[in-house]
């Protein structure tokens, strides 16, 4: 994992850094099981799920309730999400880099510290997020 540090303009590494974003993310894959690649394919996410309830001691159905959106260190301030937009790296940040935010329901991991999608999750999930 990338040793997590603020960029020149405040904002988290991983935000402005693609590279460190997405070895962040790696290890987010590798200790906590991040996933599933494609959330909302129940049918094609059967196994993982079965893992993830097995993991929680819940049905898969309840399993599948715990999301990077729901989790409490999923952050989504105005700051957090304008570091997100600023290191999508789009022509006009406020447009473009917005709609991909809006789409993959984007937020910042404070566990893993790397631009987290709000309907996948992982082995570290907490209760009571987001942060706004």
């Amino acid at each position: 994992m990338e040793k997590e540090g603020t960029a020149p303009n405040g904002c988290p590494i991983a935000t402005q850094d693609i590279t460190v974003n997405i070895s962040n993310r790696q290890n987010a894959i590798d200790k906590a099981n991040y996933g599933p690649m494609l959330p909302l394919d129940k049918a094609g996410n059967t196994h993982f799920w079965k893992k993830k309830a097995a993991i929680f001691n819940v049905s898969p159905e309840e399993a599948q309730k715990a999301r990077c959106a729901n989790c409490a260190a999923f952050v989504q301030t105005p700051e957090i999400l304008g570091c997100i937009a600023q290191g999508l790296g789009a022509e006009d940040p406020m447009e473009r880099s917005w709609d991909t935010i809006q789409v993959a329901n984007l937020g910042f991991c404070n566990i893993f510290d790397f631009k987290c999608a709000g309907d996948r999750t992982c082995d570290a999930w907490v209760t009571g997020g987001p942060i706004q």
